[in-house]
């Protein structure tokens, strides 16, 4: 379901840093005096929904100067990103480097990685920092949003511990990669997913949590069983049972929408509610929920056909919603247009849908 990558790179033997120690109070003081800001920002990060909360605390909390050369990072010179030495100069400030074998490493793969789809350096900082940057228990979730959080969590500690904050981390597996799910929608906005979570491909259905982040003053601590075990249908609804949800479906843009039908009638009534992706600070995407619960029962309501693109999106907005509709799914259907209907339709505040796929959507191969 998922695929493994794996960066390669060179050391830059030019490259060399001191050891140096994460960063702390005093450190913060010198490069944002005014932490109260940060304080009131994280505060207020409770009361968000979760999937806001890092970009809030990475807007209000600069410990040791400003993210932005971090987060475009990986946008080269030559199109408008950063300057390699603003992008060092920055690692520098927020004592990034834990020992001069992982300034080389990171340097040393910075050039060519940028541009790419691939976060290389960060995880190779990540395999050698390890606890220092927060790369426990794997390096995952290495990125310049991730370091940033590290950074601004030790910094919020030293300075005036506070309660813990949680907040979503993107769904990914060991090997750093995960879904591409379909966008959220502007309207309704997404609300928080899981972290009950299925993860649904053609081939199987794997039951497991979502990533989630408690920032303290000792760093980042990830809790996570994703993407979780594998599950056969028939056992699904016994396994949905024993853990309250709701429980967000996760499936790729591209897949069949009849697939998540069945996984939905396997869910024997238990709430499921499609997984979008929501866009976070430096490129990063974390899951939201659409806030509509999926049925596989046959409603009386309007019926709103789903195959290609085309009046799906249409109908739900003209629909008669007095009763609750049904989204028939045929074989053209992908998961990007589910979506897109199950949106609509909750713009107009209905809370649950049935979801039901054709004859000819189930027998396609």
């Amino acid at each position: 379901m998922l695929v493994l990558g794996a960066i390669g790179g060179c050391k830059d033997r030019r490259d060399s840093a001191p050891s140096s120690p994460p960063v702390t109070a005093g450190d913060a003081a010198m490069a944002d005096a005014n932490l109260e800001v940060c304080r009131a920002a994280a505060a207020r990060a409770a009361s968000l929904p979760g999937t806001r909360r890092a970009q809030a605390l990475i807007d209000a909390c600069q410990p040791c100067g400003s993210w932005q050369p971090l987060l475009d990072w990986n946008t080269p010179a030559a199109s408008g990103g950063p300057s390699r030495a603003a992008i060092e100069q920055a690692l520098v400030a927020c004592h990034a480097f834990c020992e001069p074998n992982a300034k080389q490493r990171f340097l040393g793969t910075l050039d060519a990685a940028r541009g790419q789809d691939t976060r290389g350096p960060w995880r190779h900082l990540g395999e050698i920092c390890k606890g220092a940057v927060s790369a426990l228990p794997d390096t995952r979730f290495m990125g310049a949003p991730y370091f940033a959080l590290d950074r601004i969590s030790r910094a919020l500690g030293a300075a005036n511990p506070a309660p813990a904050i949680e907040l979503p981390l993107p769904a990914l597996s060991v090997s750093g990669v995960g879904f591409d799910l379909p966008p959220a929608p502007a309207s309704p906005a997404a609300v928080d997913a899981g972290p009950p979570a299925l993860s649904v491909d053609a081939n199987q259905i794997l039951l497991g949590a979502l990533p989630v982040a408690t920032l303290s003053a000792s760093g980042i601590a990830v809790s996570a069983d994703y993407p979780g075990t594998p599950i056969e249908p028939r056992r699904l609804a016994a396994a949905l049972a024993e853990r309250p949800g709701p429980w967000a479906v996760l499936a790729p843009h591209a897949l069949a929408a009849a697939r998540v039908a069945q996984v939905v009638a396997a869910a024997g009534g238990h709430e499921l509610r499609l997984a979008v992706a929501v866009p976070g600070p430096g490129g990063w995407s974390v899951p939201g929920a659409l806030p509509i619960a999926l049925t596989a029962r046959p409603a009386d309501g309007a019926r709103i056909a789903l195959g290609a693109p085309g009046d799906a999106i249409a109908a739900a907005r003209a629909a008669d919603l007095q009763r609750t509709p049904t989204i028939t799914v045929d074989a053209a259907a992908t998961v990007d247009g589910l979506a897109a209907v199950l949106a609509a339709l909750a713009a107009r505040e209905v809370k649950t849908v049935a979801v039901v796929a054709t004859t000819a959507a189930l027998s396609k191969p």
